[in-house]
């Protein structure tokens, strides 16, 4: 297991399980050949580049160097920002929820060779930027992806909104919003894809009242209902994906309003999980991560339906703590 650093254990027993936000920096390093240096996780037995937390009053680039130097026995120059993005909440299994904001560099290559330093990693070596492990995880291959494109401006994690593309354009881009664990394997949020249309259908088609309104054999209408998704920005679909495998979906809006002293509201609809990843906890993840990416759009509350048939359901959300305190009516309208 990866060891907690001391200020943390410290804090924790002062406000025990409660939320933690912490500073985060991961580092993607590349020797004079192009290749790029990975380590295998302790704790997940995941290939990543290799990362850590800061210490109270630690400069980045200098935490950043002295993780590398402690996990791979590399010295490095820390070069330039390849991106900052804070990760979604996430709860260890002792109950400890902890947010990191994530600052990942390009770095260079300066002495060392690659070996297994503190044991918090497995394994340590150089890889071809084309020739990546299968089990890389997931937001360590986001990382690369951004920094062997680097061009000299940092991404962050807000671009995602700054430009919503419209109707015919290209979306077919897989990025990861979010990472989940599911026992041993990592399952990424990410923005469905007109690739994801079928999968997506067959999850919205499994149970009663599903099977009778939607139609796998056609998706030109739900072509045109995702390309109207992705040319507004108060929308967002969203895909589980298992190694490319969709295994759960859901849409996110955001609703101005008036009332409530012009709060904004987020409305959950068509969450669905896999029948076969039901009681897993990644509907519970997905939804919960809904909720926290509706708080950091500006929304007061969020809301979500569910028809009457459906009992697990409605206590699946009141396990989350979703409150049953109105009435809901809907009015069918004919062509």
């Amino acid at each position: 297991m990866v060891p907690t650093p001391d200020f943390i254990v410290s804090l924790r027993e002062k406000i025990g399980t409660d939320l933690l936000f912490l500073s985060g920096v991961a580092g993607v390093v590349r020797n004079d050949a192009g290749q790029v240096l990975l380590g295998r996780r302790s704790d997940t037995g995941l290939w990543s580049v290799p990362s850590g937390i800061l210490e109270p009053g630690e400069q980045p680039a200098e935490g950043l160097a002295r993780e590398i130097e402690e996990e791979t026995c590399v010295v490095v120059s820390v070069d330039s920002v390849v991106s900052v993005w804070t990760l979604p909440e996430m709860t260890y299994p002792n109950g400890d929820r902890s947010q990191y904001l994530d600052v990942c560099f390009l770095c260079s290559h300066v002495s060392g060779e690659p070996a297994v330093g503190d044991g918090e990693l497995t394994e340590v070596a150089w890889f071809d930027p084309d020739s990546l492990p299968d089990d890389l995880g997931p937001s360590a291959r986001l990382k690369l992806e951004r920094a062997l494109a680097f061009t000299g401006r940092a991404t962050f994690d807000g671009d995602r909104y700054a430009a919503v593309p419209g109707p015919g354009a290209d979306r077919t881009e897989r990025r990861v919003l979010a990472t989940f664990r599911d026992g041993d394997r990592d399952v990424v949020v990410r923005r469905a894809t007109d690739a994801d249309l079928p999968a997506i259908v067959r999850l919205l088609a499994d149970d009663e009242l599903g099977a009778t309104r939607e139609d796998e054999g056609d998706l030109a209408a739900y072509r045109r209902g995702l390309a109207a998704i992705d040319a507004d920005p108060h929308q967002l679909l969203v895909v589980l994906d298992d190694d490319g495998e969709v295994v759960g979906t859901l849409q996110l809006t955001l609703i101005p309003g008036i009332s409530h002293q012009g709060a904004w509201r987020a409305q959950i609809e068509a969450v669905r999980v896999a029948a076969d990843r039901r009681g897993s906890g990644l509907g519970g993840q997905m939804v919960q991560w809904a909720v926290q990416e509706s708080r950091s759009r500006g929304a007061r509350v969020v809301q979500l339906t569910s028809n009457a048939v459906r009992a697990d359901a409605r206590r699946f959300y009141e396990r989350l703590g979703f409150i049953p305190s109105h009435t809901g009516f809907k009015l069918p309208l004919s062509d």
